[in-house]
C-alpha cells in the first residue's frame, strides 16, 4: 500500500477537491448510515426478543440467503455503477444510468426467484420461502435505490427514503411483536413492504435518463469488465463471512446462528464506518482518477485507509470494554455469556477497513481481478480450515479462521496495489469504454 503523504492537510484537501460537492454530502452520508445501523440494531433486538433464539435462528438463516444476493448485486451492478458513473461526461452519464436500471430490473427478478426456490427446497416451508423471495427482491431494490441516489449526488433524498423504510419497518415489527403474532415469515413480509414503499418514493428523484439503444452493448460490456471479478469476489466474501456460520449451525445447532447474529449486531457501529465510506469514497475516487489520474487517486486512498484504520481500532477497543453490558442490556442476561464474541469479531474491522481502501483503488482503476484474487485466497483458507476449526475448537475456532482470512486479504491487496499503481489506465475514462 502506498505511503501517506507527509502533509495530512494537503491530503484532506485533495479529497475535498476530488469530491467537488462540499461537506454536506459526506455529512449526510454518515448521518444516513448512522440511522440505518441504529435501526438495523433495533430490528435485531425486536426480532430476537419476539421470536426466541430458535425462530430467530431460522429467520437469520433465511436472511443469510438474502445477503448472498446483496453481495452479488454489489459486484455486478452497484460497485461498477458508483465507480464508473460519476467519472462520465454528462450525456454519457445519463445514458449509462438508464442502462444500469435495466440491468438491475433483470437482477431483481432472478435473485428473488432463486431465493424463494432455494429456501422452499431447503426447509419445505412455502410461506417462509415466498416471504423471503419477496423480501429479497424488495431489499435489493431499496439498497440499489439508495446507492444510485448517492452516485447521482442526492444524499438528502437517500436520508429521507431510508428514514421512511426503517421507520415503517420498525413500527410494524413492534406492533406485531406486541400482538404476539410475529413469525419469521411475517417479519420478512414486513421488510418487503417497507422497502417497496421506500422505492416508490425514490422514483421521482431518479434524475435525468437518456436511453440510447446503440450504447447498450458498450455500457454492458464495460459494466461486466468492471464487475465480473467483483461478482466472484462477492461470492467469496459471502462464503468467508457466512459459510462458517452455516457450518457452525450444522455442527452446533441452528440456535447458535441466532446467537452469533445477535452478537454481530452489536458491531453495527463499526459497519457504520465502512458503509459511510462505501457511499463517499468510490465516487470521489472515480472523479479523482478521471480528472487527475493516479496523482488524484493516491491521496484519496491514503486518507481513506488512515481514517478507516484509526476509526476501526478506536471502536474495537471501546467494544472490547463495553461488550458484556451491551449484550446484556440489548438481548438479556443469557446473551452476556457470549460477550467475548464481540471482542473477537471487532478485531476484523480495522483490517477490513484498510482492505476496503485498497479495494476502492482497484475499483476506480477497473482492475478488479486483483480484488477477486485476494478474496479467493482468503476464501480458500477459510473453507479449508473452518470445518476442523469449529469441530475441534467451537466458536473460538470459527472466529480465529475469520480473523486470519481478513488479514490475508489485506496483505495480498497491499502487494497487488503497489504494483498496479505503477500503471496508468490505457484509455480515457470519460466515455462509455472499458478501461
Amino acid at each position: 500500500m502506498p505511503a501517506l503523504p507527509r502533509d495530512l492537510r494537503a491530503l484532506v484537501g485533495a479529497c475535498r477537491a476530488s469530491a467537488g460537492r462540499g461537506a454536506a454530502g459526506p455529512a449526510l452520508s454518515v448521518a444516513d448510515q448512522a440511522l440505518v445501523s441504529a435501526c438495523n440494531f433495533a430490528t435485531t433486538i425486536v426480532l430476537a426478543h419476539a421470536l426466541g433464539l430458535e425462530a430467530f435462528g431460522l429467520f437469520s438463516t433465511a436472511w443469510i440467503a438474502v445477503l448472498l444476493t446483496v453481495s452479488l448485486q454489489l459486484g455486478l451492478v452497484v460497485c461498477p455503477m458508483i465507480s464508473i458513473g460519476p467519472g462520465l461526461r454528462e450525456e454519457a452519464r445519463h445514458a449509462y444510468y438508464a442502462i444500469v436500471l435495466v440491468h438491475e430490473a433483470a437482477f431483481l427478478a432472478l435473485a428473488g426467484g432463486a431465493v424463494a426456490i432455494g429456501l422452499a427446497l431447503a426447509f419445505g416451508d412455502r410461506a417462509l420461502a415466498l416471504a423471503a423471495g419477496a423480501a429479497c427482491a424488495a431489499h435489493l431494490a431499496q439498497d440499489f435505490s439508495r446507492r444510485y441516489l448517492f452516485a447521482r449526488g442526492r444524499p438528502p433524498v437517500v436520508l429521507g427514503i431510508d428514514l421512511l423504510n426503517q421507520g415503517v419497518k420498525l413500527a410494524l415489527l413492534v406492533l406485531l411483536a406486541r400482538s404476539e403474532i410475529l413469525s419469521p415469515a411475517r417479519a420478512l413480509e414486513v421488510i418487503a413492504a417497507s422497502a417497496v414503499l421506500s422505492c416508490l418514493c425514490a422514483i421521482p428523484f431518479r434524475g435525468r435518463l437518456a436511453w440510447r439503444t446503440g450504447e447498450f452493448g458498450t455500457a454492458s460490456r464495460r459494466q461486466w469488465h468492471s464487475g465480473r471479478w467483483l461478482v466472484l469476489t462477492g461470492l467469496m466474501q459471502w462464503l468467508s463471512g457466512y459459510g462458517g456460520l452455516l457450518v457452525a449451525g450444522a455442527l452446533l445447532g441452528v440456535t447458535l446462528i441466532g446467537v452469533l447474529r445477535a452478537a454481530q449486531s452489536i458491531l453495527g457501529v463499526l459497519n457504520l464506518i465502512r458503509d459511510a465510506l462505501e457511499n463517499i469514497v468510490p465516487p470521489i475516487a472515480g472523479r479523482a482518477l478521471a480528472a487527475r489520474g493516479l496523482d488524484g487517486l493516491r491521496p484519496v486512498i491514503g486518507v481513506t485507509a488512515a481514517i478507516g484504520f484509526a476509526g476501526g481500532l478506536s471502536f474495537t477497543g471501546l467494544l472490547a470494554l463495553t461488550g458484556p453490558s451491551l449484550l446484556a442490556a440489548a438481548f438479556g442476561p443469557d446473551m452476556a455469556a457470549y460477550a467475548w464474541v464481540v471482542a473477537w469479531y471487532s478485531l476484523l474491522f480495522p483490517v477490513s477497513l484498510v482492505s476496503f481502501a485498497q479495494i476502492c483503488a482497484f475499483r476506480a482503476l477497473e482492475r478488479t481481478g486483483a480484488v477477486f484474487a485476494a478474496t479467493a485466497a482468503a476464501a480458500a483458507l477459510n473453507l479449508a480450515l473452518v470445518y476442523p476449526a469449529v469441530r475441534w475448537f467451537g466458536i473460538e475456532g470459527l472466529l480465529g479462521v475469520a480473523i486470519a482470512s481478513e488479514v490475508l486479504v489485506c496483505l495480498v491487496l497491499a502487494g497487488l496495489l503497489r504494483r498496479a499503481l505503477r500503471l496508468r489506465p490505457s484509455l480515457p475514462l470519460g466515455e462509455l469504454q472499458p478501461a
